[in-house]
């Protein structure tokens, strides 16, 4: 069930960056650019669109490790898994709590908090005695 709701997440993902990129940027890389800049530039004090690139980064990232889920084990994250998981961390606190105001940043709280439960480590099944 969790490879369909991760691939579900990433079906949702490219429906919210279709419509934004339809409704807020009219088809215009540059028009996001120059909106994500000003964005950034409003919270932070520093000028820069590069979160338009990170957030193409997300998408590959996630449409990567959804590939992935073929030939590894979800129960034993590697490295790289690890990684891709603390990626994913800053980008959805930037987007969900960081970059958004009123009720919507307490579903973004509620959103990390809910990845952040299921990504904690298992713990290993107790062992039986040996009778």
């Amino acid at each position: 069930m969790g490879r369909w709701l991760f691939g579900i997440g990433w079906a949702a993902f490219l429906c919210h960056v279709l419509l934004a990129f339809e409704v807020h940027y009219g088809w215009s890389h540059a028009t996001a650019l120059a909106e994500t800049a000003t964005q950034t530039e409003a919270l932070t004090g520093i000028r820069t669109g590069g979160g338009l690139y990170l957030n193409y980064a997300f998408g590959l990232i996630w449409l990567a490790d959804l590939s992935s889920w073929n030939t590894t084990d979800a129960r034993s994250p590697t490295r790289l898994t690890w990684l891709a998981r603390a990626f994913f961390a800053f980008m959805i606190v930037n987007g969900a709590v960081v970059f958004v105001e009123g009720p919507q940043r307490w579903f973004g709280l509620a959103l990390v908090g809910a990845l952040l439960y299921t990504w904690r480590p298992s713990m290993p099944a107790p062992r039986r005695p040996v009778t």
